[in-house]
């Protein structure tokens, strides 16, 4: 019975140690290849034994460098290309040593001539043009002012032609119309205001009312019109209380523009109110109006 225990004891023993050994070959197949067994471990080793005396490698990566906060950092000066003028070094250039005095002395007695380097150093000059440099030459021969003259004939400068204004003289005549109520009855200033602006008469100088050469009440006076009754004056704000006897028209000789056409625009001015007010046209004499009365009046406008 001892016998078995010890046996058993000592398979168990061997099991486990079986057991334990097996964990660890598992444990380190699972586990990646150390660089010392990797097949590029020998690459990175040739590159890092690759360097040149400065220490640079052959992409140009140096050795690693631990800069302590005293150390400072040296000035490393990269060289400039030389291009047409656009990039210059900011050093200033310095003085190389004279080879020999041999060189000197041919330098002297040789023209020296520039270099290519030294005419790609010398900087282009750029010109600021304006609108009015590049103006094409034709432009130009159009905004010069071209003069044709004959210099056998003095040519006069042409004068300021200044229109005086027309001065009439004293008048000679006065041609009058009368448009007076009939017998027994007055022109009332509530019909009378609407007739005379609907003929285009204007309120102004003297309290009387005026035709003028434009229709809007600018310009010349043709005609007038006045009260027959004293002062002869009208009141615009109390037209509708006004009454009167009858309104007298008149124009005087000469008088600006066409006397004849002035006389026929009064004329129809009249009738237009005898029209609108049932009233009578009598002429200057205040006798009625008449062919006699019309060919005397253009008789006085042909004499004026």
């Amino acid at each position: 019975m001892e016998d078995l225990q010890l046996v058993l004891l000592v398979l168990g023993a061997i099991a486990i140690i079986a057991v334990l050994v097996h964990g660890f070959w598992s444990i380190r197949k699972q586990q990646p290849k150390s660089m010392k067994q990797s097949p590029m471990a020998n690459f990175y080793k040739e590159q890092a034994e690759r360097r040149d005396s400065e220490g640079f490698d052959n992409d140009g990566i140096g050795p690693v460098r631990v800069l302590k906060s005293t150390d400072v950092e040296p000035v490393v000066t990269k060289p400039i290309l030389k291009t047409a003028g656009l990039f210059k070094p900011q050093h200033a250039k310095t003085a190389e040593p004279l080879v020999a005095a041999e060189a000197i002395s041919k330098a002297k007695s040789e023209p020296v001539m520039p270099s290519i380097d030294d005419e790609l150093e010398q900087e282009p000059q750029i010109t600021l043009t304006t609108s009015q440099d590049m103006k094409p030459a034709h432009m130009e021969a159009m905004d010069k002012p071209k003069h044709y003259s004959n210099p056998d004939v003095v040519q006069d400068e042409p004068e300021d032609v200044v229109e005086e204004p027309q001065v009439l003289a004293d008048p000679t005549d006065v041609l009058v119309l009368h448009v007076v109520a009939k017998t027994g009855q007055q022109l009332q200033g509530a019909e009378l205001l609407p007739a005379l602006l609907s003929l285009n008469f204007k309120f102004g100088d003297m309290e009387i009312f005026h035709r003028h050469i434009d229709n809007a009440g600018t310009g010349k006076v043709l005609f007038s019109l006045a009260n027959m009754v004293k002062p002869g004056t009208f009141d615009p704000d109390n037209m509708e209380q006004f009454v009167t006897d009858g309104v007298v028209l008149f124009m005087t000789l000469p008088c600006y523009g066409d006397p004849k056409m002035n006389f026929t625009i009064m004329l129809n001015s009249a009738l237009q109110l005898v029209d609108d007010l049932g009233a009578e046209l009598l002429d200057g004499k205040r006798q009625p109006w008449d062919d006699t009365a019309k060919e005397d009046y253009k008789r006085r406008i042909a004499a004026a």
